[in-house]
């Protein structure tokens, strides 16, 4: 996506999981880290709880267990950490980043804390539209002169 089209799109682009947004040193590339990281570690719990647990407890097959178990393990202390950088950056209270950490614990719940903190930092960092043939959005007709706002004014 061109520079253009993502300012076309605005506010839709925070956040958005893309390759250059992985290595921004912003808030923005903070949010996609977490977003990444928030998934990976989602899809891994509920396949150690979903698949991993039942395998062991009724078939007695514990490999499932070790491996998805490990990896969520390794994988949960790097969604810690871009948790905290993205606190950090975005200057978060106690109570956002207890919910963060704590959706790691639970099935589901990862998908649910992730989708909530990506609505709060869009509205938190809602950017007023600048002047110019962009300012309209994506369905702006550029070229064409719009007319002028007049006020009357009171005093004569």
């Amino acid at each position: 996506m061109s520079a253009r089209q993502e300012e076309t799109l605005g506010d839709e682009a925070f956040g958005r999981p893309t390759w250059p947004g992985l290595a921004s040193w912003s808030v923005d590339g903070a949010l996609v880290r977490y977003r990444v990281m928030a998934y990976i570690v989602g899809v891994g719990l509920i396949l150690l709880v979903f698949v991993g647990l039942p395998l062991q407890f009724a078939a007695h097959q514990i490999l499932v267990v070790r491996v998805v178990g490990t990896i969520h393990g390794y994988l949960y202390l790097v969604y810690l950490v871009a948790s905290l950088d993205l606190a950090r950056r975005a200057h978060w209270k106690l109570g956002r980043i207890v919910a963060v950490v704590a959706a790691g614990f639970v099935p589901f719940l990862a998908f649910v804390v992730e989708h909530r903190v990506l609505i709060q930092m869009r509205a938190e960092h809602a950017v007023e539209p600048a002047d110019g043939p962009l300012a309209a959005g994506a369905g702006a007709v550029t070229g064409v002169a719009t007319p002028e706002r007049t006020t009357t004014d009171p005093t004569g």
